[in-house]
Parts: structure tokens; sequence; C-alpha cells
């Protein structure tokens, strides 16, 4: 009974699906038009300024970030690294200023458009569902993309059993990336924190974001674990051509994973070039240290 019930409502559908699969492509190639050429700015703030009860936070920052870079943000504690990424990600709306991805420009960017915009985030503290297994979790970064309707879910036809074969694939491709086959049917909650976090990095690469915004993914992990989750970021944007925004706070394996390294000091950018550049410049050695930069002339940090 199921499969005749099914087999009738897959073909009274078929016309509304396949006009529905039109629209999609053509909503796609519109959104792709809007792409910037490749080695081209895909995100840029223009003077942000941003504030809590008098305390400022972010002073005039601007900052373009080109398509494919690896852009690393540093500083102190209460620097303001992880306001810029709240509000490049639409969770803070700043006092001044404009956030640019692609060629759309806002003056606070819609959170509810994040996903459809190209851009993901991790999050400092994980934001896993524990109960779920490692696909699943990783699955759940496509939910945004899901059109079919809860029969079509329900009966497994229609829109719901190419979106339930895509998903699956794109989590089989960035779970071989990220190696962890060996425990992509372990619940999420009974892993090691590393391979927790690498399960975030998958659930956030699996919709293949133009931007990703990663707050802090090195926290807490040993030497080995952070030397793998570098690997991994590299390969994600060797594999994918993803742009990513790291804020991190070790500044060793900062220099040899970036492509420029912006230093802010108490909300405010104090320097912006690549990594040799950056780590010799006297006024961030100034901010690190706390002392005059004479005393340790050529240093570095």
């Amino acid at each position: 009974m199921t499969g005749v019930l099914g087999g009738t409502l897959e073909r009274a559908l078929a016309p509304a699906l396949e006009r529905a699969g039109h629209r999609e492509a053509e909503a796609g190639a519109r959104r792709s038009l809007r792409l910037p050429a490749h080695g081209g700015p895909v995100l840029a703030l223009e003077d942000i300024t941003l504030s809590f009860g008098g305390v400022t936070a972010l002073a005039g920052i601007s900052l373009a970030v080109r398509a494919g870079e690896i852009r690393a943000i540093i500083g102190p504690n209460g620097a303001g690294k992880s306001s810029l990424v709240n509000i490049v990600s639409g969770a803070y709306r700043p006092d001044a200023g404009r956030v640019w991805i692609g060629e759309e420009s806002f003056s606070q960017v819609p959170a509810h458009r994040l996903a459809q915009l190209g851009v993901a985030r991790t999050f400092q503290n994980l934001a896993l569902f524990r109960g779920l297994d490692v696909v699943d979790n990783i699955v759940s970064g496509l939910a945004y993309r899901a059109r079919s309707t809860l029969v079509e879910q329900v009966l497994g036809i229609g829109r719901a059993a190419r979106e339930t074969r895509e998903a699956r694939a794109a989590a089989d491709e960035v779970i071989a990336t990220l190696r962890l086959e060996a425990v992509r049917d372990r619940r999420a909650g009974t892993l090691p924190y590393g391979l927790q976090k690498r399960v975030e990095l998958a659930r956030a690469l699996v919709a293949r974001p133009r931007i990703l915004l990663l707050d802090e993914p090195l926290a807490g992990m040993t030497a080995t674990e952070k030397q793998e989750m570098a690997g991994f970021i590299r390969a994600a944007r060797e594999r994918w051509g993803t742009t990513i925004i790291l804020i991190e706070h070790d500044i060793g394996l900062v220099m040899g994973l970036s492509d420029q390294v912006a230093v802010f000091d108490y909300g405010r950018k104090i320097a912006d070039g690549p990594p040799a550049e950056v780590r010799t410049d006297p006024v961030v050695i100034d901010a690190y240290l706390g002392i005059p930069h004479d005393i340790e002339a050529g240093g570095g940090i």
C-alpha cells in the first residue's frame, strides 16, 4: 500500500518538483554572478566601530580579505577579535561602518541569510549535537538547503530522496578530507575533545562555504592536535578554495599557517601584512610583550 501511495504521490508531485528544481538552479546562477573574480576581495569591512556601554570594542576597523586567503586576526585578550567575527556573522550590529560579502553591502549582516551568503563559522565552545553520530552532526550543516515537504521526507521521495543522497555524498567527502572515517558512526559526545573540534570543522565545511570564520579552533588542544588541525585548515583551502578568517592565540602556529596577519589591540588594528613583517613589527612587539621594543630589538615574536 505504501509503495502504491508513494508512486502515486511521486507522479503527482513530479511537475511541481521539476519547476522547483529549475527555480533553484536559476537562483544559484544568479547568486554565482555576484561572486568576485578569483583572488579578488571576498570580504571587506569599512570603518567598523562597535561599543558596549561606553567601552569601545572596535574603533574604525577596515579590512579586506582576498578569495582563497587564510587571514589570521590576533591580539591580546580583549582586543576585539571575537567581536569582529560576531559582526561578520551577523550576531552584532556595528555602531558605524559596513560589511561587504562579495558584492553585497550590509550595515548589519543578516544572520538568517548567512549560509546563503556562503559564510560558515565555528565557535570557541563546542556546539555539537552530542547524542547524534558524527555523520548526522556533519549533515546538519546542510539543513538550510532543505526544500522538501514533510510528505516527501516521510516517504523518502522526490526532493527528500535527492537531498539525502547529496547530503551524504558531501558529508562523505569532508569526512575523508578530515580523516574521520574511523569515528563516523560514533556519537559525537563520546569522542575526545580534539576529535569533537574536528567534527565541528567538518560541519562548517560540508556546505562548501566561500568564507569560513574560525574562532579559536585550536583552543584546548595538545601540540599534536594543533598541528593536525592546522593541516586540515590548509587542506580545506587547497581542496575547496575556502577563504578562512582565523582567530587564534597560538602565535607560532598562526605565523606558519596564515597568508596575512592582522593584529588588534584595544579595538584598533595596529598591523596588517605578511607574517614575516608582522612578527618583527615594533608596535606588535610592544602590544604583546608590554615593553619598549628597543629593549628587544630584532627579536620579534
